[in-house]
């Protein structure tokens, strides 16, 4: 699952353009992606895994904003503030668990290794 395109130029505050993302899910930077389209894109390959895969367990690794737009998909209370504390302590282990295509659980694991 690939991490979103920011923009074809050098990003000055990181900060500041995700900031903005969160708070509008269809913001993107030209020739950049919106998180909107980074989550829709996600999701459709999470489905397919999901499709793929009933009944086995699966591990994905991906990176941090792709991961958390997954996991705002589930839990729409997973925005920016949220992001911004994880960001901190990468790596980190969430664990999804389905039934079916519907989410049973979730779990998140921050600092591991450290």
């Amino acid at each position: 699952m690939r991490e979103r395109k920011l923009s074809d130029e050098w990003v000055k505050d990181f900060n500041e353009i995700a900031q903005k993302q969160w708070e509008d899910f269809n913001f993107k930077l030209p020739n950049g992606e919106s998180l909107k389209e980074v989550q829709e894109r996600n999701i459709k390959t999470l489905d397919h895994i999901l499709s793929e895969s009933k009944n086995q367990t699966v591990v994905i690794g991906t990176h941090g904003t792709a991961l958390s737009t997954i996991i705002n998909d589930y839990k729409p209370e997973f925005r920016y503030e949220a992001f911004n504390a994880i960001k901190h302590v990468f790596p980190w282990v969430v664990r999804f668990e389905f039934e079916g295509e519907a989410l049973r659980k979730l779990g998140i694991s921050l600092g591991i290794g450290k």
